[in-house]
């Protein structure tokens, strides 16, 4: 019997079609409509309309104009941006009432993602180069869909992320850090001292700080204007912390210089 995405309370923002029965009933279904979204279970597309239920397993694929915004029941908030995919591999509360973790493939473009009220420990964020945990947080995250190369620009509360392969956990938890994962996690900075043409490419990269207005209310953050649209700041080195649980290992040190793949991006400073 197929597992259900049973923890969902509302998906929002997909696209039209209704979607096949399954053997178990969602708790969650879509309450508004972007397309173009679907939802693939199994090698079953369905398109996402409203109403439409989300499952563990599914991966859900956006168009160029296409969105989803999910909910969930302990008050996750998931936002899959246009010309996105995201693959969800298990939630926190599963259909045969057995504990689970909030586990979930951003395998390209764009998303938004907040904390809810699940256990911290039990998130995990997986990209193609890397993880990414949580501990009480808001964040935006862009996949590269050519090199699988993330990035992270952190809100609010604490970001852990590594890269496939490292044992130590890198911490992002002050507004507008930058954070990248390519063949090692790098935190490179404040994004609120770019100017030029890697602000632009983090506008385009980060559509939801340089725009919150596609998203309803709920999953709005506070202050993610600032960080792309003030006047630059002075550069300042990033605080790094270590992770605020003691099973944890400390973050490594980074190297200096420019990250692999990125522009020169001048003032911020990187370590």
């Amino acid at each position: 019997m197929r597992r259900v995405f049973a923890g969902i309370a509302a998906v929002l923002m997909a696209a039209s079609l209704s979607a096949p029965a399954f053997a178990d009933a969602a708790a969650g279904s879509a309450k508004g409509v972007n397309p173009a979204a679907a939802a693939d279970l199994g090698g079953a597309e369905r398109t996402l309309v409203v109403g439409s239920d989300i499952f563990i397993g599914d991966l859900v694929k956006t168009g160029p104009k296409g969105q989803v915004q999910i909910l969930f029941a302990d008050n996750t908030k998931l936002v899959v941006g246009p010309q996105s995919a995201l693959k969800i591999d298990d939630y926190l509360l599963r259909n045969d009432g057995s504990a689970g973790k909030f586990a979930v493939d951003m395998l390209s473009g764009t998303f938004r993602f907040a904390t809810g009220n699940g256990p911290k420990p039990s998130y995990e964020l997986n990209t193609p180069t890397g993880t990414i945990g949580v501990r009480g947080t808001q964040f935006d995250v862009y996949v590269s869909p050519t090199d699988g190369s993330t990035m992270i620009l952190h809100y609010l509360g604490t970001v852990l992320f590594r890269a496939k392969g490292e044992s130590k956990w890198t911490t992002l938890h002050d507004l507008c850090t930058l954070g990248q994962i390519t063949s090692r996690a790098a935190v490179l900075g404040s994004a609120k001292v770019t100017t030029g043409d890697f602000r632009t490419q983090l506008k385009t990269e980060f559509r939801y700080a340089d725009n919150q207005s596609p998203l309803l209310r709920p999953f709005w953050f506070a202050r993610a204007y600032e960080c792309l649209h003030n006047p630059p700041e002075a550069a300042t080195p990033p605080s790094i912390g270590t992770p605020n649980t003691g099973d944890q290992d400390t973050p490594p040190p980074t190297q200096s210089g420019t990250p692999p793949g990125r522009l020169d991006i001048g003032s911020l400073t990187h370590h």
